[in-house]
């Protein structure tokens, strides 16, 4: 056993063992939860994760101590069911001109994610360290710092992302070893033939039924929105994460 792990052992949901946790940076210690998604009341399955992640960060703090761990968990506030409930609910304001679709969405995010803390007050959980919002970290930021779009550019740059119909998604055919963690195989999983090559002249399409939407066409007088791809990198650095996706679904279909 490492002294750093001090006594601590995480399933390892990659290699199905439990696994001595050995931090980074003992004196720096970071965990990043992804949080709610703020369209509606939350449920009992949504207080699960806050939950297991508050004893967690509990428990590393008691181990490292309080000021040596930081514990990141985002809210998520741009998604299609944010702008299908701020529709729903504010239709008529919209459509009179007396309040428009963003006014609409942040009124639908203010009040969800105010029940929301409530609610984690409520079960005796601790604040996180940080709480980022997905909206503020979408567009290049004057500090410099990580965002979505710089990240999903860095992406097609590389070659591991691409534009296809108004969407930019994910390639994981440029990725060796995705699906490890699921032990899956893409094809199978997918349920489609290997992926053939696309004619310069044909219109790009999504070619695998696994890969990830990073960012998504805006309909008509909607917002485009970006997943939370920048808010780890932001807030704790270029670093690898704990985190709560592969608690129970390490395999995610979008």
């Amino acid at each position: 056993m490492s002294d750093a792990s001090k006594g601590l052992s995480l399933y390892n949901t990659l290699t199905r063992t439990k696994d001595d946790f050995v931090p980074i940076d003992p004196l720096n210690v970071r965990m990043y939860v992804c949080g709610p998604t703020v369209y509606d009341f939350a449920h009992i399955g949504n207080a699960r994760p806050v939950i297991v992640f508050d004893v967690l960060f509990r428990l590393l703090r008691h181990l490292y101590g309080e000021s040596h761990v930081t514990y990141v968990r985002n809210i998520t506030d741009v998604d299609d069911k944010i702008n299908a409930r701020a529709l729903r609910d504010f239709g008529a304001e919209i459509s009179s001109g007396r309040l428009s679709l963003n006014e609409a969405i942040r009124r639908v995010t203010e009040r969800t994610a105010d029940q929301y803390h409530k609610d984690v007050a409520t079960l005796g959980c601790l604040e996180p360290t940080v709480e980022p919002r997905a909206t503020e970290f979408v567009a290049p930021r004057t500090d410099g710092k990580a965002d979505m779009i710089t990240l999903i550019e860095r992406l097609i740059a590389g070659g591991h992302a691409y534009v296809a119909a108004g969407e930019v998604l994910f390639d994981t055919a440029s990725m060796p070893d995705y699906g490890q963690l699921s032990k899956r195989n893409l094809e199978r999983a997918a349920g489609r033939r290997p992926r053939r090559r696309r004619r310069p002249q044909e219109e790009p399409r999504r070619l695998r039924a696994v890969e990830t939407v990073l960012a998504g066409g805006a309909r008509l007088g909607q917002p485009v929105g970006q997943g939370p791809a920048g808010l780890a990198h932001r807030v704790l650095g270029d670093v690898g994460r704990l985190s709560r996706r592969g608690l129970r679904h390490p395999w995610r279909r979008p």
